[in-house]
C-alpha cells in the first residue's frame, strides 16, 4: 500500500473530488466545491492536492489564498478523505504536503475552521499539526439553510492558526513531541476545571462552568463522542453546544488561547482542551468571522 499526496492534474480525478465531498459530508451537488473552481484556484497560488492510494484519489485538500491587515495567508477550505480510509495518518499527511507547498511560496500561515467538539479533529488540528485557537464563530454556515452537518445544530467553529514556522509547529512536524495525557493536567500539574459534566451517564450531560477563573492554564472538558450524542439524544447535544460556546467566548474575549487537546483514556472519560493566557499577536481581523452569517449564505472549512 502506498500513499503519495501531489497536485491534481487529470480530469477523471478532478471529477472524483465531487464523489469524495458526497461521500463524506452526504453534500448535496449545490454544495459541492466545482473541479473548474479548484482548477483556477490551482493557477492562482492556491492548493489542490491529493492523497493517492496505490494511483487511486481517496482524499484531497484545497484552498485558497486571503489576505487580512497586509497579512497574506491560505484558507484551507475543505479537506475529505474517504471514510474507509479515515484514522490512518491521510488527512496529516495532506496538510503537511499543503505546509511543504505554502512554504516554498513563502507564506508561513495557514487558517481553516473546525467543530470543537469533534475529538479527532481536535487531535490533529491542534495536538499533530500544532495549531491554535482563539477565535470562536457562530453558526458559521448560517441557519436558514438545510446541511446534512447541522441536524438541529448551531454549527459553531473554531477558527484555526496553522503559523507554520514557529517553533510549536516545527517541532511537532518534526515528530519529536511527546504529547501530554489528561492524567499528567490533572493530577500531575493540577490544572483547574473551568467546566463539570456527569460522566457517569451513557450519554455526558453538562453541569455547569466558571467563566471567572483567572489561571494562566485552564481546562475545558468536552465529551469523548459528540457525534454519537448527536445521534442520540439532541436536547443534550444542544447543552455542551451552548456551555462551550460560552465558555471559549468568554475566555477569548481575556486573552486565552487553545493551545493543547488530551483525549480521554477511557469511553466515560471527557476529552480536554488546554487554554494559556498568552501574548500571541493577532495577524487576522477576526471581526468579519464574529459577524456569522446573516442570511443563507455559507462558509466552509475543514469539516
Amino acid at each position: 500500500m502506498t500513499l503519495e499526496v501531489k497536485p491534481i492534474r487529470s480530469l477523471l480525478d478532478l471529477r472524483r473530488t465531487h464523489d469524495i465531498q458526497r461521500n463524506t459530508w452526504g453534500f448535496r451537488d449545490e454544495m459541492i466545491i466545482p473541479y473548474t473552481q479548484m482548477v483556477t484556484t490551482l493557477h492562482n497560488g492556491g492548493t489542490l492536492l491529493g492523497a493517492y492510494l496505490n494511483g487511486q484519489l481517496i482524499g484531497f485538500v484545497y484552498g485558497y489564498l486571503g489576505m487580512s491587515g497586509g497579512t497574506l495567508y491560505l484558507f484551507s477550505m475543505r479537506m475529505g478523505v474517504l471514510p474507509e480510509y479515515h484514522s490512518q495518518g491521510i488527512g496529516a499527511a495532506l496538510k503537511l504536503a499543503q505546509r511543504e507547498q505554502m512554504l516554498r511560496q513563502g507564506i508561513d500561515l495557514i487558517v481553516w475552521t473546525y467543530d470543537p467538539l469533534l475529538g479527532p479533529n481536535a487531535m490533529l488540528n491542534i495536538e499533530k499539526l500544532g495549531g491554535v485557537a482563539r477565535a470562536y464563530v457562530r453558526d458559521i454556515y448560517g441557519s436558514g439553510i438545510d446541511n446534512p452537518l447541522q441536524a438541529g445544530l448551531a454549527l459553531d467553529r473554531f477558527l484555526l492558526e496553522w503559523h507554520l514556522m514557529s517553533d510549536r509547529v516545527r517541532e511537532r512536524v518534526s515528530g519529536g513531541y511527546q504529547r501530554p495525557t489528561v492524567k499528567v493536567w490533572r493530577e500531575e500539574q493540577d490544572y483547574r476545571l473551568v467546566n463539570y459534566a456527569n460522566w457517569e451517564s451513557d450519554l455526558p450531560r453538562p453541569i455547569a462552568a466558571d467563566l471567572e477563573l483567572d489561571d494562566k492554564v485552564l481546562l475545558v472538558q468536552v465529551p469523548k463522542y459528540f457525534n454519537v450524542i448527536k445521534r442520540r439524544d439532541l436536547n443534550i447535544a444542544r447543552g455542551w453546544r451552548s456551555m462551550t460556546r460560552n465558555i471559549f467566548e468568554s475566555y477569548f474575549r481575556r486573552g486565552y488561547v487553545v493551545t493543547g487537546f488530551g483525549s480521554g483514556d477511557e469511553s466515560n472519560t471527557p476529552n480536554i482542551y488546554k487554554m494559556e493566557r498568552i501574548s500571541f499577536p493577532s495577524p487576522l481581523d477576526y471581526f468579519s468571522w464574529a459577524k456569522g452569517i446573516e442570511d443563507s449564505d455559507a462558509i466552509d472549512g475543514n469539516d
